[in-house]
């Protein structure tokens, strides 16, 4: 019996994964973290070095890694909040490791980002577009002080840190308001890094080419031809005159 062309074969459902390869694929997760801080705290002290010459990309490059030590690490809690119970004491082992983790990194972010911060804000000149990256930079430390809230973070280091965090937003807010946010050539309002709504310079439409349509061209005013050469008739006797006259 032959099945019908338009009959699919069902999905095979997904095979479960052993506690070994839960471990594996966890602790792969762990030692990526792992790198991820050390490369981190290498371009956080890079971002330092030379501030005022490219020191905002360098810092950007740190803040980008650092947001994605933190997804991943979510990952991480999720693999480890899915884990079957016969790993329980994997879990704590690897749960502790993770929070150890997750907590140096934010150690790193706030002291590297404090001090880029202090020094950034004293630079005489600032690149085009230091106030659309700032806010962008902005709101990722608001995110992340949102972390010191967590009672992981209770006692005088957590205080500290809090303290610092807080100093960065405001740091990050003097350099904004020292140059001016770019002007805005859309069509629609955009939402500025302070929630400030930006109106476009242009209005609806006015960013559109008209089609080209045929040019009215002016009248033109014939041109005049120049004059025949005038021709005189010359006869014997006019000759014999101009002669009689010369001599």
């Amino acid at each position: 019996m032959t099945r019908p062309i338009n009959q699919r074969r069902a999905a095979a459902p997904p095979v479960a994964k052993s506690p070994a390869q839960r471990q594996r694929e966890i602790a792969t997760l762990l030692m990526r973290l792992d790198a991820m801080l050390k490369q981190s705290n290498e371009q956080a002290t890079a971002a330092r070095e030379r501030v005022s010459i490219g020191g905002l990309t360098r810092y950007r490059r740190f803040s980008r890694r650092v947001r994605d030590f933190f997804a991943l690490a979510a990952v991480a809690q999720e693999r480890l909040d899915a884990a079957p119970e016969e790993m329980e004491d994997l879990i704590d082992a690897m749960t502790t490791a993770l929070e150890r983790l997750h907590t140096r990194m934010v150690v790193v972010f706030v002291e590297g980002t404090v001090a880029f911060f202090a020094a950034y804000a004293r630079v005489k000149a600032l690149p085009i577009g230091a106030h659309e990256m700032c806010g962008v930079e902005l709101r990722g430390v608001i995110e992340i002080r949102k972390f010191l809230d967590d009672p992981l973070y209770d006692g005088e280091r957590g205080v500290a840190l809090r303290a610092q965090a807080d100093r960065i937003i405001g740091l990050i807010r003097v350099v904004m308001e020292r140059i001016p946010p770019l002007p805005d050539f859309g069509d629609s309002p955009s939402i500025g890094p302070k929630g400030a709504v930006n109106s476009p310079l242009k209005g609806p439409g006015a960013g559109v080419p008209r089609p080209a349509g045929r040019q009215q061209s002016l009248p033109q005013t014939p041109r005049q031809a120049p004059p025949p050469p005038e021709v005189r008739s010359l006869s014997l006797n006019q000759f014999e005159d101009e002669e009689d006259d010369e001599g």
